[in-house]
């Protein structure tokens, strides 16, 4: 190769190199905007459920921890997401958003994985009322809540 070849070569690792560099810095940054909505919203549900309090009891006994998770929601999280745990641990607010967290990666994937297609109102709908929640006109005042703690 002579030198003209090793010179274009060269700059053409580096444009690549940087190419790739750019790319990834977007994506941690794609990925630090949804995370940050992502915790808006949890955020948003633990006021809505308990008024941050991780301790809450609610539903006739059905429903603990700051996010009001019951023991079927827990199970249904828990069960592909290899998370663990037991279903008293959602008494600790870090354990409830976990439960939260693998609960939308099962069954609201569509609207929490990416941060073009996250939808607060349908994730908030799933945790009010199952996996089909934001389907159902029973969650729709439970969105409104949510909605004007979110617009604080």
């Amino acid at each position: 190769m002579n030198e003209r070849n090793e010179r274009k070569a060269t700059w053409l690792i580096i444009l690549f190199t940087v190419i790739l560099a750019a790319s990834a810095i977007g994506s941690v940054s794609g990925q630090s905007k949804l995370r940050q909505k992502q915790e808006k919203l949890l955020n948003a549900l633990i006021k809505v459920e308990s008024n941050g309090n991780d301790k809450a009891i609610g539903d006739n006994g059905k429903a603990i921890g700051c996010l009001q998770i019951w023991k079927i929601y827990w199970t249904d999280a828990v069960e592909r997401s290899g998370l663990g745990g037991n279903y008293r641990d959602c008494m600790r607010r870090d354990y409830s958003k976990c439960v939260v967290r693998a609960y939308m990666a099962r069954y609201g994937k569509l609207w929490w994985n990416t941060l073009d297609g996250f939808n607060a109102e349908k994730i908030a709908r799933i945790h009010n009322g199952g996996p089909k929640g934001y389907k159902k006109k029973a969650t729709n005042a439970y969105w409104k809540k949510v909605e004007k703690v979110l617009a604080r």
